[in-house]
């Protein structure tokens, strides 16, 4: 048993040992016929083209091109072409080389191979230099289903106009015209929109009511204010006897087309009863003579005319189709439950009657048929009655309604964003929670704005000197521009206004619209003439030529005239010279050289620019400029001139003022011209008063003018004196700040100013400003007291001055104070 058993143990271990050489045997063959597999798919990769893997797409290629699958195109040797129209390829009757330059194409050009059977395919693709993104993308992409559709190996080539290869080229016979023009693009075009001019006359205070007119003077009174809607041009014009509130809200109400209809790209013109020269703008769009409009009589007041004008009772309507007709239904309404936003309905669509106008509302989710139904009932509604000539069908999506079909309905986005009935106090809303009025205080609590430093100025001013080339001056006599002789440039009368055609550099980069535009017309005159004069010098010489003309075209001359208006000049003076032939004659001939602009300046209202041109020798005379041919006449009384300084040493001017020595201050300077007889002639004698706290280089003198009498020894005030503006015209209370270079005639009599002069808190009240601003402006005042006592720990008199009452405390805060304007009809 032994025996046999040591047998089969041997027998097992030499088994063991065959089996695994042969295992061993088997697993190396395995890995070598794995790594053969893989070097030969290494191969196969590698020996593998780009076009190998290109495979037709899942297209229906008989909508793109249908002569091609249906073997009419591409199975013969020949030239194709495809015009692409609106998405698509459009196959042409004829290839011939002509092309439109708003077009792009797809060109096949199918010949025999050599010595090999089957045809040889070139797809080009042609790019116009003014052809839409839409036919670019496509025509690079149908190019490609073409080279899918006819199983070419080669790539497709772009060709673009002006840069094609010769082989496209020859396809042609070296023959390839370009025309102007070409198919529309195959996006949505967005129409521009076509305004319908309309002039509203507005009546009520509480309510305002818009009353379609026609627009001609006929139409027009002094009583109401008026709305012109122009397209992007909207006129605001009032009437001499109509009412502050009606023309507050018809402003706000202009403001809201703007916004809703224009996009707030609207100009919005504002004329009001006093504004004489802005009356063309407003009477050039209306049809007639303005000439014939009644003038009210002497004494008549806005409040003593009673607006008896009353809307009609607008009807709404629901359009429903019924079984095989259309329904009509009015929704009741009355004046317990007011015809409101809620009543109409995203589904619906419904007809507003206001018998001056009739409006179809339309739903967003509405049924098509309800909308063309719709239109077709607008017009008949509007035939079945007498209505008056300026009834037009006016179509209102929603969401975009416009702001006349808003007004009538109850509560839908007030036309006025300030209650001018509630007081400056909080206000309990209905709801129980409490309301605030939106104001803008900012510019209160803000730092006065650092003082220009005088080597800056000076820097500015050399500059603009520098790039200043020329400056002509004319004053306006009449209707005759008289030019002024070199000894009078500098000199002003209020009476009077001048014209300063100035010429100076500016770079194009700084530019406006308005001289860009003008800019480009010259240029593309003057390449004309230019390229009949252009030489063909070689060498450096010509290469310096061309980098100055390089660095020239950075540069450009510039005309700019201003428009010098004085505070006691007609103000039909800036209207007159706008439609006079002198005017004119400066358009077409300095026009033709280099762009002209127009900028309209009112007495100590210029910008630094203007100012620097004189070198601090500006001089402002009360009264008319003696004409050329008449002497001087003589004065006989002394003339006082007071020589100051707003902000910085650009905005210096010398104002006569009145002659009196209450008016001294020991911070500025003054001149006194006093008249005396000599020999029978009358003469004049100078003597400058210098002040001891004005600048230490003046020399130092001093006068008696009109007796002595005590006057300020100090202008500590002009460091720290600021001027704010209080008005509500963007529909919210709002202060903002003038710049330091202020005088007179920026206290607006529509508004509510605040003067800070340092120790006294001056609220100065216009006489046409509102009682919410008035009260708001107090409020504000009070803060701005409390404000700078925090601050500075210094209290500040806070004191209430009226339009034409001003104490001297007041009005020597200014430079050159005079009498206001008589604000009557015949101000001009």
């Amino acid at each position: 048993g032994k025996q046999d058993s040591s047998k089969i143990i041997k027998g097992l271990s030499e088994y063991k040992e065959d089996s695994g050489s042969v295992s061993t045997y088997l697993s190396s063959r395995a890995r070598l016929n794995v790594n053969q597999h893989e070097d030969e798919e290494r191969q196969q990769i590698r020996n593998k083209k780009w076009t190998d893997a290109l495979t037709k797409p899942a297209l229906d290629y008989s909508e793109l091109f249908p002569e091609v699958v249906n073997g009419s195109v591409g199975q013969e040797e020949g030239l194709f072409m495809w015009r692409i129209d609106n998405f698509l390829p459009l196959l042409l009757d004829d290839a011939v080389g002509r092309f439109y330059e708003a077009d792009c194409y797809i060109i096949l050009q199918a010949s025999q191979r050599e010595n090999l059977p089957g045809l040889m395919y070139d797809i080009h693709f042609w790019i116009g230099a003014k052809c839409e993104i839409d036919k670019k993308a496509c025509a690079a992409i149908h190019a490609v289903h073409l080279r899918n559709l006819l199983g070419c190996d080669n790539r497709t080539t772009r060709e673009e106009q002006g840069d094609e290869t010769d082989e496209f080229i020859l396809y042609f016979d070296g023959d390839i015209e370009v025309l102007q023009g070409g198919s529309e693009s195959g996006f949505f075009q967005v129409e521009e929109t076509i305004y319908i001019k309309r002039l509203y006359k507005c009546h009520g205070q509480n309510n305002l009511l818009l009353e379609p007119v026609t627009c001609h003077v006929e139409s027009v009174d002094h009583k109401h204010s008026y709305l012109l809607d122009d397209g992007m041009d909207i006129v605001v014009w009032f009437g001499r006897l109509s009412k502050l509130t009606q023309n507050k809200k018809t402003t706000l109400f202009a403001e809201k087309i703007n916004k809703l209809e224009r996009k707030n790209k609207a100009k919005i013109t504002v004329i009001t009863k006093y504004e004489l020269e802005k009356q063309y703008l407003f009477f050039k769009r209306l049809e007639g003579d303005p000439e014939t409009i009644p003038e009210p009589a002497e004494g008549d007041k806005p409040e003593e005319f009673e607006d008896t004008y009353s809307v009609p009772t607008p009807k709404l309507y629901e359009v429903h189709l019924g079984v095989g007709y259309l329904e009509l239904p009015q929704l009741e309404f009355s004046v317990n439950r007011p015809m409101t936003q809620q009543m109409l309905r995203t589904q619906r669509v419904y007809l507003l009657d206001t018998y001056t106008d009739v409006f179809v509302w339309v739903g967003a989710h509405s049924d098509r048929l309800l909308r063309a139904a719709a239109a077709k009932l607008s017009g008949e509604i509007l035939k079945m009655i007498k209505r008056p000539a300026t009834a037009i069908v006016n179509t209102c999506f929603e969401g975009v309604e416009s702001a006349m079909f808003r007004s009538f309905f109850h509560k839908w986005d007030d036309i006025v964003a300030v209650d001018f009935t509630r007081a400056a106090d909080k206000v309990i809303a209905p709801s129980g929670q409490q309301e605030e009025m939106k104001v803008d205080l900012t510019a209160l609590f803000t730092k006065r704005e650092p003082a220009m430093s005088p080597a800056d100025c000076q820097d500015y001013r050399e500059q603009w000197k520098e790039n200043l080339e020329t400056m002509s001056c004319f004053v306006m006599e009449g209707k005759n521009y008289t030019k002024l002789p070199a000894g009078e440039q500098g000199h002003f009368y209020t009476e009077n206004c001048y014209i300063f055609l100035c010429t100076y550099w500016m770079f194009i980069s700084d530019f406006n619209d308005d001289l860009l535009e003008q800019y480009v017309i010259l240029q593309k005159k003057q390449s004309a003439g230019k390229k009949k004069e252009k030489t063909n010098e070689e060498g450096s010489e010509g290469e310096e030529e061309e980098e100055e003309e390089e660095e020239e075209e950075e540069e450009a001359l510039v005309c700019r005239v201003y428009f010098w208006q004085g505070r006691d000049a007609s103000k039909v003076c800036w209207p007159q010279y706008s439609l006079s032939s002198f005017r004119a004659k400066i358009r077409e001939k300095i026009g033709s050289k280099m762009p002209v602009e127009d900028e309209r300046c009112f007495q100590q209202q210029e910008n630094m620019k203007f100012l620097s041109y004189f070198n601090g020798k500006f001089i402002i005379h009360k009264g008319k400029r003696p004409a050329n041919n008449d002497p001087e006449p003589p004065h006989t009384r002394p003339r006082l001139y007071q020589v100051r300084q707003n902000g910085n040493i650009l905005a210096q001017r010398c104002v006569e003022i009145g002659c009196s020595s209450l008016l001294l201050n020991s911070g500025f300077c003054y001149i006194l011209k006093v008249p005396v007889e000599k020999e029978g002639e009358m003469c004049y004698i100078l003597y400058v008063w210098i002040g001891s706290r004005s600048n230490e280089e003046l020399m130092n003198a001093s006068i008696e003018i009109g007796g002595r009498r005590p006057y300020e020894n100090q202008a500590d005030w002009m460091d720290v004196i600021r001027l704010f503006r209080c008005s509500n015209e963007r529909g919210y209370f709002a202060v903002s700040e003038k710049c330091s270079d202020f005088c007179q005639d920026d206290l607006s009599d529509e508004d509510v100013m605040i003067l800070d002069s340092g120790t006294d808190v001056f609220v100065w009240i216009g006489e046409e400003s509102s009682d919410v601003e008035r009260k708001l402006a107090l409020k504000s005042a009070q803060l701005y007291q409390q404000h700078i006592q925090d601050l500075s720990g210094e209290a500040r008199k806070l004191s209430i001055v009226r339009r034409g009452k001003e104490n001297l405390k007041f009005i020597k805060l200014f430079h050159g104070w005079g009498p206001f304007r008589a604000r009557t009809k015949n101000s001009s």
